[in-house]
């Protein structure tokens, strides 16, 4: 276990879903960085969060919650614009897909960066806001010094193609920041987004970078992909879904916390022995599985267990 702790770049929003018996909606809070942030926080791993808030209602529940969780939060930036905000659909099996309010908001507004990044063992950067407009710029300008400073770098992918640019703008946005990666994150869906049915070839290639390659499918689990290793295969637990809001960042946050409790984030992560892997993914699984029994992300408090027992 190291002291060092994990920096979290990405976008806070409200999710705006559908309501209970009775209810057309309810508002959640939620955005891919702040659910990976508290993922990491309920997993027992030192988290801080890097992002802009409004000033306005929603942000100060923002506020609040990062408080009750213990969550690093001076490097949150605080604007006069308004929270943005995301509509989840849900479809029969529970997968959400979204409408997305961001000109005008917080989301526009780059949050301040760190002055130094030697208290940290690794920053974890997600979603369109690590990859679009001045928040992405603000990701991309962190990892770099993330990278010169000694600290491992992942990259969740999650993509949004309703809030993205032309998709050839997209994949070199992605290609630049998926080098600096010692760990990208996709899913499925995101690389058939991106390449169409024949992704296997582009996804090696960000593998020829030397880190590693976590890819998640659904309902049918996933795998992990070690630099010049064997492909390491994880299921999904069969569980109720509630809906699936919040589950590829509560898996994210729980594989980071994994790692961090067992000593694999920080420059060794691009070496992981398969018990760190192994022991990251079982967890994370099990977290996911969790969250996907719950309306909204609300990832489990649970402590990650030790890989060398």
């Amino acid at each position: 276990m190291t002291g060092k702790g994990v920096l979290v770049y990405g976008e806070a929003l409200v999710d705006i879903v559908p309501g209970r018996a009775g209810h057309e909606h309810e508002t959640v809070l939620g955005g891919s960085g702040f659910n990976t942030a508290l993922a990491l926080a309920r997993c027992g791993a030192p988290v801080a969060y890097n992002v802009s808030l409004s000033q306005d209602g929603h942000g100060q529940l923002f506020v609040q919650r990062l408080t009750e969780e213990g969550i690093d939060q001076r490097f949150v930036g605080i604007c006069e614009a308004p929270t943005p905000s995301a509509t989840a659909s849900l479809d029969a099996d529970g997968a959400a897909t979204y409408r997305f309010s961001l000109n005008g908001t917080a989301f526009d507004t780059a949050p301040p960066a760190p002055a130094d990044l030697d208290e940290f063992a690794h920053l974890h950067v997600t979603s369109f806001g690590a990859t679009l407009g001045t928040s992405g710029q603000a990701a991309l300008a962190l990892m770099r010094r993330a990278r010169a400073a000694g600290l491992s770098v992942s990259y969740d992918l999650n993509i949004r193609p309703a809030v993205l640019p032309a998709l050839e703008d997209v994949r070199h946005a992605i290609a630049e920041r998926a080098a600096l990666c010692d760990l990208l994150k996709c899913s499925t869906d995101d690389a058939r987004t991106l390449h169409g049915t024949e992704f296997g070839y582009p996804l090696a290639r960000w593998l020829a970078h030397g880190g590693q390659l976590l890819v998640t499918d659904g309902e049918k689990g996933g795998y992990l992909l070690p630099f010049r290793r064997e492909p390491m295969v994880f299921p999904v637990l069969a569980q109720e879904v509630v809906d699936t809001i919040g589950a590829g960042d509560s898996f994210m946050g729980a594989f980071l916390a994994s790692l961090w409790r067992n000593g694999g984030l920080g420059p060794v992560m691009r070496n992981l022995p398969n018990e760190l892997c192994a022991a990251a993914l079982g967890f994370a699984v099990v977290v996911a599985a969790e969250n996907c029994a719950q309306r909204g992300c609300n990832p489990p408090r649970l402590d990650p267990p030790s890989a060398h027992d």
